[in-house]
């Protein structure tokens, strides 16, 4: 009887120490998987900021690249524009147009000059009497006109509408000249003419006497 209660007493002891093992083994197990859970938690964490970082750099990168192509597209267009001005600069640009017959009534509107002597670079139109600058610049224009008769005569050279100079032949004798001349800057596509003011009729002849001149001088 003794025996088996000192056998009982054994199994018991080792079972104790059994659930001892195995309770400490768990505590073990369950340390090294927190443990390991906390190095995967941080791997990741430095995974995602690697991540955002790059992502961060790729983003400045194609930031980069636009301003980088914004720039060369600029440059581009300077290059474009500095070429076009060079190529203006060196245009040639000058006209002068007359009348060679006489009229005694002509009294309003433009004076058409139709027939041409001059018309380099193509800025003047003999059918409409009207320059067109075919580039931005500073340009000289002259006008000289011989009044019919002793009827006094007023012309004026215009730029897009606006009378800018006029030139005047007076009534005290026949066939007096008016002469003026004006220098205007001109943006491209502006216009000039000469428009009647006053008075009526002019003198021409086969080799002119009445005429309209401009040319580019810079």
């Amino acid at each position: 009887m003794r025996e088996t209660a000192e056998m009982l007493q054994h199994h018991n002891d080792s079972m104790e120490h059994i659930k001892s093992n195995i309770a400490d083994k768990d505590q073990q197990q369950t340390a090294v998987l927190i443990e390991q859970e906390t190095r995967h938690t941080r791997v990741i964490d430095e995974i995602l900021n690697t991540t955002r970082s790059l992502n961060a750099d790729l983003d400045q990168y194609k930031t980069d690249q636009w301003r980088l192509s914004a720039s060369v597209s600029s440059l581009e267009l300077f290059r474009n524009n500095q070429t076009n001005a060079k190529c203006d600069q060196n245009q040639e640009i000058a006209f002068t147009a007359s009348v060679t017959s006489s009229s005694s009534t002509w009294n309003s509107g433009t004076l058409i000059f139709d027939v041409v002597i001059t018309n380099t670079g193509n800025g003047y139109n003999p059918s409409t009497g009207v320059f067109t600058s075919p580039i931005s610049g500073t340009y000289v224009f002259y006008i000289t006109a011989v009044e019919y008769g002793a009827q006094f005569l007023r012309i004026d050279i215009v730029l897009n509408s606006v009378s800018k100079v006029r030139a005047y032949g007076h009534s005290a004798a026949s066939y007096q000249t008016g002469t003026n001349m004006v220098v205007l800057e001109l943006q491209k596509g502006d216009s000039v003419w000469v428009r009647h003011s006053s008075g009526k009729g002019y003198i021409s002849q086969s080799i002119p006497l009445t005429t309209f001149s401009g040319y580019l001088i810079s």
